[in-house]
This record gives C-alpha cells, sequence and structure tokens, in this order.
C-alpha cells in the first residue's frame, strides 16, 4: 500500500452517546427524544442507572479513550495522514461538531467507523440519517466514506476469546459443560418489511463460535435495550437467565458481543440486571470484560482504515 495514496483523510468514529454528569441527564434525553422533554420516571431511572454504574456523581468516556487510541496508532504509523474524530449520534461532540472540525481543518474525505461491529438495518438507516443531517450543518460538505460493520475483524474476534476465557477462569466449577454462555446484544425493532434477519445470524454465529471455542454446555443469544413501539427482537437477557435456570445450569457466562466500549447501557445490564437476577436464581454469574482499548483491536481497526481509505481514495 502506497502511504502516499491516504493523505489527509478524517476518521470520524461515531458513538451512540451519554451522559457524563448527572447534570447532563435532562438535555442528553432531550436530544435523545429529538427534542421531547423526558418524563419525571425517565430521568429517575437513567439516573438510577448512571449512579449505579459510575459509583458516582459521574462517568469517564471509554469511547473517547477508544477513538484516541486509535488516533495514536494511525500516528505512529502514517504520521499525520489521518486525522481522527469522535462523533455522538445522541450527545456531544455531536456528528456535526465532529465534521466541522475536519472542514476546518481542510479535510474533504472521511471514513465513518461504527464502534459496533455487526451492524442492524436499524443501526444502518439510524447512521444514514444522522451523516445526512450532520452534512447539512457545515460550512462545506464532505465526501463521506461509512464502514457499515467489522464483524470478522481478528482482534475484536479475539478480544472477546480472551476475555470470556478469563472471566470463565473466574468461576470455582471447573466443569465448562455445566456452564451456560449468555451472549448479549442491543436489541432493534423489526417488521416483514424491515427484517433482522442477517443481524440475528451473524450474533448467533459469533455466539455458537465462542461455545465451541470455550467448550461451555450451551449457548443462548439475548437481547437488550428494547425501548418505543413495534416488534423487538428477543428473548430479554431476564427472561434468557430464566429459561438458563430452568435447564438445569450451574453458572452462566455472559459475553456482551456487540459492544466494544463500556457504557452505561450494557454495563447497567451486566452488572445490575443480570447479576442480580443470576443471584436471585441461584447461578453462579461471571461476565466477559468489554474489549475497549484493546491494543489487537485498535491495530486491526487502524489496518482496516488504511485499507478503507487507499479504496475510498481511488
Amino acid at each position: 500500500m502506497n502511504h502516499e495514496d491516504i493523505l489527509h483523510t478524517g476518521v470520524l468514529v461515531l458513538e451512540y452517546g451519554e451522559p457524563a454528569t448527572l447534570d447532563d441527564i435532562v438535555p442528553y434525553l432531550t436530544a435523545h427524544y429529538h427534542g421531547h422533554p423526558p418524563s419525571p420516571e425517565d430521568i429517575a431511572y437513567m439516573r438510577e442507572r448512571c449512579q449505579r454504574v459510575w459509583s458516582g456523581t459521574s462517568g469517564d468516556s471509554a469511547a473517547r479513550r477508544l477513538a484516541a487510541a486509535l488516533d495514536d496508532e494511525l500516528r505512529q504509523r502514517y504520521g499525520s495522514r489521518f486525522q481522527v474524530v469522535l462523533g455522538a449520534r445522541h450527545w456531544h461532540p455531536t456528528v456535526a461538531d465532529a465534521l466541522a472540525h475536519l472542514v476546518q481543518a481542510d479535510i474533504q474525505y472521511v471514513l465513518v467507523l461504527p464502534l459496533s461491529p455487526v451492524a442492524s438495518q436499524m443501526s444502518l438507516r439510524s447512521y444514514q440519517e444522522t451523516l445526512e443531517h450532520a452534512q447539512t450543518e457545515v460550512a462545506q460538505p464532505v465526501r463521506l466514506h461509512l464502514i457499515p460493520d467489522w464483524p470478522d475483524l481478528p482482534g475484536y474476534r479475539s478480544a472477546l476469546t480472551i476475555n470470556a476465557t478469563l472471566a470463565l477462569e473466574r468461576l470455582p466449577d471447573r466443569d465448562r459443560g455445566r456452564t451456560a454462555l449468555l451472549a448479549i446484544a442491543h436489541s432493534v425493532a423489526e417488521s416483514a418489511r424491515k427484517p433482522e434477519a442477517e443481524y440475528q445470524w451473524r450474533l448467533r454465529q459469533t455466539m455458537q463460535r465462542l461455545v465451541s471455542t470455550l467448550g461451555c454446555g450451551a449457548g443462548y443469544l439475548a437481547y437488550y435495550g428494547a425501548e418505543g413501539p413495534g416488534q423487538w427482537l428477543g428473548p430479554d437477557v431476564l427472561s434468557a437467565l430464566d429459561e438458563i435456570a430452568r435447564a438445569g445450569f450451574r453458572h452462566v457466562l455472559a459475553v456482551p458481543i456487540n459492544t466494544v466500549y463500556d457504557n452505561v447501557e450494557v454495563c447497567y445490564e451486566l452488572d445490575v440486571r443480570m447479576a442480580e437476577r443470576a443471584a436471585a436464581l441461584g447461578l453462579g454469574y461471571v461476565r466477559a470484560d468489554i474489549p475497549n482499548a484493546t491494543p489487537a483491536l485498535i491495530a486491526d481497526l487502524a489496518t482496516l482504515i488504511a485499507q478503507m481509505a487507499a479504496v475510498f481514495r481511488n
């Protein structure tokens, strides 16, 4: 690859966004609800989740740390040829703010990297809508290329396997046949017109690969985060734990398989809702760490960015 072919390319790392302090909760939810004020119940629930996950009044952005690590890796390899910015779909810095920063730096080509290895049709529509809206808010529109997903990235797959293996070693029972692996991912809405069969298939492939590699007794796939009207993918993570207990397993290993950075939503599911339900069911419970800025993941993301930039610029 000729590095001169990938000069001055922007990299927009696309995250969902979340509040950083308790004072951010109301404006964050207002943005999440597209300008509609949140109910007192929603505010209280979000506040409780944040406090349980943070163990305090503020959190640290794992997405920002991941983007910074990717920026460092690209600079070490290619100098100033790439400029990495972080943009949030539902908080600050907004995607429009991130693009404006790149425009000010006279960058006209921008790769967009969503922080979800497996894309759903619902998320792809949301990415496109966000990017199209952001383009209308910048002084000079840029050429965008969306990397839709990266489920087969070796650094991502190895991080899942290593973290799940380390979690299994915390269980007192070494008989993995009595441990169920519960892979979890964010739910999405689907309908006959907008099916999500491929999203489910890819997630199930990842779950089955982990079960085979680790030697667990069985694998289950469940979802969290369903909200709003319509039909959302299930079962919910708590229903899956109930099923695992009924099946006679003694332990459960929870593995978040489509999240690469710590955030309030998934950490609350893993460390509060699921941990408490497992304890109530008498199940031994461990969960795998989320990859975050794992060096192998960052290295392979940098390689992916360079490869996509060479194609994009040509």
